[in-house]
């Protein structure tokens, strides 16, 4: 579980845990204590999980047999570009191959170590003066 901001960088990284583990579970051991009025941008494997004082934006999932509304549709597609931030993030951070490929190292320590290493490498990348790809502000942002 990573925590990021807006500039892509990694702010927060939970142990590595086993695939098994369900991110919610995650998120209620690793309690994080988020500043109040803060706006955390989860995904549906997070559903259910709400801080006191922050504002959650999730996408609305598709019920069974049944469509979304156009307002809950309308409101995916505004979210989307916002949580790609995320997306990009996680990439940004597999870029090193042995996060993205299967790492036969046995130990919590190497596997932890690995993921914060990448996420290191991740952070500088995304600090450099000489990065070449720039990240703008929204254009709906009032300034």
């Amino acid at each position: 579980m990573t925590l990021c901001d807006d500039m892509q960088y990694v702010h927060f990284l939970s142990p590595t845990e086993g695939g098994r583990v369900h991110d919610k579970k995650m998120a209620d051991e690793y309690a994080l204590h988020l500043p109040a009025g803060s706006v955390l941008r989860q995904d549906l494997g997070l559903q259910g999980h709400a801080p006191a004082g922050v504002l959650v934006e999730m996408p609305h999932k598709k019920p069974p047999k049944r469509e979304l509304t156009f307002a809950q549709q309308l409101y995916n597609h505004l979210l989307s570009p916002l949580r790609v931030v995320i997306e990009h993030a996680h990439s940004g951070i597999k870029r090193l191959r042995i996060v993205g490929d299967t790492l036969r190292l046995r130990g919590e320590w190497a596997r932890d170590t690995v993921m914060v290493v990448a996420c290191g490498l991740h952070n500088l990348r995304v600090r450099s003066p000489h990065r070449a790809y720039r990240v703008r502000p929204l254009a709906n942002s009032a300034n």
